[in-house]
């Protein structure tokens, strides 16, 4: 493309985030502000970052793909499916959640793990699994990033993959959590307006509505049926998966801990819906448009379905506005990756050394190294390591999913949700993704076409979370429901003072922990 005016944009994206992440470096004072933007965000930039770090590249990019090859059961396994996950997840945990990362100094989905079930095992399993997962899901984001800025700037795709991610790098060293929310705040809503931009000139590309699905019918009539090129069984699992799995989101989960005011939750699910559904107009347009192009002759079948959105924007759309678009598709990408970095050095620097009780000094400094440290790593496993797709689809959505639902958010309702079960569960959802998904890839097993592995890999881990809860027990005193909603009040723990102390008496009133703000406080001692 290396259109002067594509450039200019691109390089006015960058300095807007540098900025961002310049203001958000004022206001670091500690690690809570770096790793869960000091709790004080208000519902509509939270709510929009929320949506806009899971949608990112995976959904935009991956869903037009998904689109293009599945037709209308693609718009039905995701597009439907996924707001009301939003949903879902935002009343089933947002004010727990909340509640709980004020109470407890909760920085973390380890950290979740370190304080419900007081357990050294589980709360290393799931550092130990969230930092694996990030990196593989920034070694993909990496990868489109390379891809894109290389269109872009005509760069090669090596220096491309180093520029976008010291870009990313930059703003999230310097601001943490905080530059990723608000950077994730202009990227979402530039997303927003782009999805419905390009939804209504792709459809008008392909000749209209009404033209382009009666091309598609009579080019493949199997795309806009509801049980068409995938099983009926493969696409409800799917649907279970993009539903479920919603609410095991680490980068979504975090964001509860970050909301300055849970009563706002209410409204920051109806704008993270709305938002991610009007997203998916992006995918479907284009999707459906390059399918109707392709039954005409107009575009060529596409080899790689992860290319639809990439060859329209590069080969249909005039320069400018192709290049203008592909920019808000890198900063889908980047939303997600900044969010990546954040969790990835939180699980690395805080939560992994603390669940074997080694006290980080200079917390800060070292978030910093370890966000860093991840981006090289990310750089360096897409440059060398040629195994990168398949690894995120075994440590991707389904990953996390599978790890999260049982351990979090059964845990934070059950009473009897134990830490053994909570390890297991973890380590069969990292181990058991990752080697099923490599030995399909390699051809070694053959996966039946009706199943969906991830939406079975869900079901099998809440079952086995499930059992073994049942068949085990808690070993530490304060592994409770009682300690997890009234343990140590801002007046009695030393280490809030000041405004943090206000915030976490404010939080004290929520009705959501009223049955249990009776148990006794206890002292307790942070590896931070």
């Amino acid at each position: 493309m290396n259109n002067p005016v594509v450039i200019g944009v691109v390089l006015a994206y960058f300095v807007l985030m540098f900025a961002i992440g310049a203001w958000a470096n004022t206001k670091m004072k500690s690690a809570k502000e770096f790793l869960v933007a000091g709790q004080s965000l208000g519902f509509f930039v939270m709510a929009i970052a929320s949506f806009s770090s899971i949608q990112s590249g995976w959904g935009m990019v991956g869903g037009t793909g998904q689109t293009y090859a599945w037709g209308l059961q693609a718009l039905i396994a995701v597009g439907l499916f996924a707001p009301f996950g939003f949903a879902a997840a935002w009343f089933l945990l947002g004010s727990r959640l909340n509640w709980i990362g004020k109470k407890h100094r909760v920085y973390s989905v380890p950290d979740l793990i370190r304080v419900r079930f007081q357990d050294r095992t589980s709360h290393a399993t799931m550092s130990v699994a969230v930092f694996i997962a990030s990196i593989a899901y920034m070694t993909a984001q990496v990868t489109s990033i390379g891809v894109i800025i290389s269109l872009l700037l005509g760069t090669s795709i090596p220096t491309s993959v180093w520029i976008g991610s010291m870009v990313v790098a930059a703003y999230t060293m310097a601001g943490g959590m905080l530059a990723a929310v608000w950077t994730d705040l202009v990227q979402g809503v530039l997303m927003v307006v782009m999805s419905v931009g390009l939804f209504f000139f792709a459809v008008q590309v392909a000749g209209g509505w009404i033209p382009m699905l009666d091309t598609i019918s009579a080019g493949s009539a199997e795309m806009l049926s509801i049980d068409g090129v995938q099983a009926p069984t493969y696409i409800f699992a799917f649907g279970l998966l993009i539903f479920v799995g919603a609410v095991g989101q680490p980068q979504l989960l975090t964001k509860f801990l970050m909301l300055r005011d849970m009563t706002q939750l209410k409204w920051g699910a109806a704008v993270a819906g709305i938002a991610y559904a009007i997203t998916t107009l992006f995918s479907v347009g284009i999707g459906l448009a390059t399918r109707s192009m392709t039954i005409t002759g107009d575009a060529p079948e596409i080899e790689s379905i992860d290319d639809t959105a990439i060859w329209f924007l590069d080969s249909v759309t005039n320069p400018i506005v192709g290049g203008i678009a592909l920019t808000g598709l890198l900063a889908a990408i980047m939303s997600s990756a900044s969010s990546f970095i954040t969790i990835g050095a939180s699980s690395m620097m805080r939560d992994l050394p603390g669940a074997f009780g080694i006290k980080v000094v200079r917390e800060l400094l070292w978030s910093r190294l370890a966000s860093l440290t991840l981006v090289v790593l990310s750089v360096l496993l897409t440059l060398f390591l040629s195994q990168v797709v398949f690894l995120l689809g075994a440590l991707g959505w389904a990953a996390f999913a599978a790890a999260i639902v049982g351990p979090v958010v059964m845990s934070i309702y059950w009473h009897r949700a134990t830490a053994t079960a909570a390890t297991v569960t973890v380590a069969f959802a990292i181990l058991g993704n990752m080697i099923i998904t490599s030995l399909a890839a390699r051809d070694i097993i053959s996966v039946p076409a009706f199943m969906q592995v991830g939406g079975i890999s869900l079901i099998v881990s809440i079952l086995l979370f499930y059992v073994v809860s049942l068949l085990t027990t808690n070993r530490h005193p304060d592994a409770t429901l009682e300690f997890l909603y009234g343990g140590p009040s801002a007046a009695t723990d030393p280490t809030l003072t000041g405004a943090a102390a206000a915030s976490t008496s404010t939080a004290a009133s929520s009705p959501t922990a009223t049955s249990s703000s009776t148990a006794t406080s206890t002292e307790r001692t942070d590896h931070v």
